[in-house]
């Protein structure tokens, strides 16, 4: 979530806004934002079971470390209509979105589109 925030003015440029939710609890989630010095929307105390069945996210009854039920990053990338273009589901510390794919993958999918609308012209 930090290294979102870093790129916050590129993203922002290119249209791209970020948003984050997560299954801890108000004041867990509070101290991640604070902590990263996030600075888009981050939800709180998601029920992981819930979001996994809506999602299909990995989801861990019981998460060993973990006292509570745990829900694996999962991250979508979505277009202007709400529809998903990306998902990267993850069952461990790595398979997580980082903002300079999302940029890329924005820019060419734009790129895309402005060579569709070309082509029609």
């Amino acid at each position: 979530m930090a290294a979102f925030s870093r790129a916050g003015e590129r993203l922002e440029a290119e249209g791209i806004k970020v948003v984050s939710a997560s299954t801890d609890p108000e004041v867990e989630a509070l101290q991640s934002i604070e902590a990263g010095k996030v600075d888009f929307p981050v939800g709180h105390s998601l029920d992981p079971a819930r979001v996994s069945e809506v999602t299909g996210a990995f989801y861990a009854p019981e998460a060993g470390e973990k006292p509570r039920p745990f829900l694996h990053a999962t991250n979508f990338l979505l277009s202007p209509d709400g529809k998903v273009n990306i998902s990267l589901y993850s069952s461990g510390p790595l398979g997580r979105l980082v903002w300079q794919d999302v940029i890329q993958a924005v820019q060419f999918r734009k790129k895309r589109m402005q060579d569709a609308q070309a082509q029609q012209q």
